[in-house]
């Protein structure tokens, strides 16, 4: 058999190697301008301690703006000048500082020479929905500034975002699902094609959160990710998964991030890499692959080799900081080799020796003490694609769900109406 291999990172390839091209990112964080415990001004130098490179601001209905303007106000979120008294974003001293990296903090624990890079027109969307249906919106205009939104629907902020000339991604989707007490929920076949009908019908939505904060709320979302790769890869549908940590206080910064691979950085580069997925997923907790209990810390393992073979079929991936490494198909572990402590790791699949167990795709993860760092899926085409193609169908909601929606989408368009006039 021979796989047409298509890999993610064919284009940094080169870069991997060398340190300069890796940037550490979170492009899903909030403050007190929503409904964060700590400060905008906070946050930013939590981040910068914590050696990051790039962070967005996609707070709860507000467009995110240069860290040196302030964000627009919405009366919703007055509660915050009870419950924390103050609001702040940076200064034009602080942010031209923080920006070419010679900023000193309290702390002073920021080793990188580089400063820290903001994202503007970052936006979470559908603000106000307890059962947090939120689609987070980048490189987009003010389209969903200030609205509430609607329970359970996803589909006017990804064609808002999308018509703006926006990308987007759907935040944390097993928390919709209630992943904590129902572990079955990403195999049920209506999760799946509900999320696949979205992000087939969206071009500009990217994928989805595959990792979020402490993993407790979302802790299936990889579970789904693979279902959504195995049914969706066939129609020619990428889906790349992304790892925020989705901090509402400087001590959640660190648990989940990216390691974008650039030439360097911009606007257009960062859009870039998240169009073509050249970027890893990482986070200190994973309860379905780390344990219950385990926190990452130190270095997180880290990518920093690739080559793909096609004539003998196989992938070879370079790793540090991590003692473990799975190759996965399907959402399931094909081939796990180790050693005893954390080092470098140089992990091969022949494909064809597993060619039973890989329907279109695999895609590798390392473990450390660090935590765990994800590649995106090598797409994997042995010129059957077509025949793996399935009708993606979404059920018809019963009449008792259909009722129920519509009774919380009501229901908290009231509260939220009676919040606002008092505001």
């Amino acid at each position: 058999m021979s796989y047409k291999i298509h890999n993610p990172y064919e284009s940094v390839t080169s870069l991997l190697g060398n340190e300069d091209n890796h940037y550490k990112t979170n492009l899903h964080t909030h403050s007190t301008y929503s409904d964060a415990n700590d400060t905008m001004t906070d946050m930013i130098k939590g981040f910068y301690d914590l050696d990051f490179d790039i962070v967005a601001f996609a707070e709860h209905g507000i467009l995110g703006k240069p860290w040196n303007e302030k964000p627009t106000h919405i009366p919703f979120f007055n509660f915050q000048y009870l419950w924390h008294g103050q609001r702040s974003y940076l200064t034009e001293e602080q942010y031209k500082a923080i920006k070419n990296g010679t900023y000193k903090t309290e702390k002073g624990l920021r080793t990188k020479k580089r400063g820290l890079n903001d994202v503007p027109n970052a936006i979470e969307c559908n603000m106000f929905t307890i059962m947090k249906n939120h689609v987070n919106g980048y490189f987009t205009d003010n389209a969903y500034e200030g609205v509430q939104g609607l329970e359970f629907d996803y589909e006017i902020p990804l064609e808002l975002i999308e018509k703006s000339g926006g990308i987007s991604h759907i935040n944390h989707p097993t928390d919709l699902l209630r992943s904590w007490e129902r572990l079955d929920c990403a195999d049920k076949p209506e999760n799946i094609h509900f999320f696949a009908n979205l992000i087939n019908k969206y071009p500009s939505c990217m994928g989805i959160e595959v990792l979020n904060m402490k993993d407790i709320p979302n802790r299936c979302d990889r579970i789904l990710w693979d279902n959504l790769l195995k049914l969706l890869t066939p129609h020619g549908r990428k889906v790349f998964g992304f790892a925020n940590s989705d901090a509402h206080q400087v001590d959640q910064i660190d648990t989940a991030f990216m390691d974008f691979i650039l030439p360097e950085f911009s606007l257009d580069t960062l859009r870039n890499a998240m169009e073509t997925g050249t970027f890893f997923s990482m986070a200190r907790y994973a309860k379905n692959e780390l344990g219950e209990d385990f926190v990452g810390y130190g270095p997180t393992p880290k990518v920093v080799g690739i080559s793909v073979d096609d004539d003998k079929d196989t992938i070879t991936i370079k790793a540090t900081n991590c003692n473990v490494v799975e190759w996965i198909a399907d959402g399931k572990i094909i081939k796990t080799e180790a050693i005893e402590n954390d080092g470098e790791m140089v992990s091969t699949i022949p494909l064809n020796e597993y060619s039973d167990k890989i329907s279109c795709y695999v895609r590798a993860q390392f473990k450390g003490q660090g935590g765990i760092c994800m590649t995106q899926a090598f797409i994997l085409d042995d010129g059957n694609m077509e025949s793996l193609k399935q009708p993606i169908i979404v059920p018809e909601l019963s009449e008792k769900e259909q009722k129920k929606r519509k009774f919380y989408s009501k229901k908290l368009g009231v509260v939220y109406g009676k919040i606002m006039k008092k505001m």
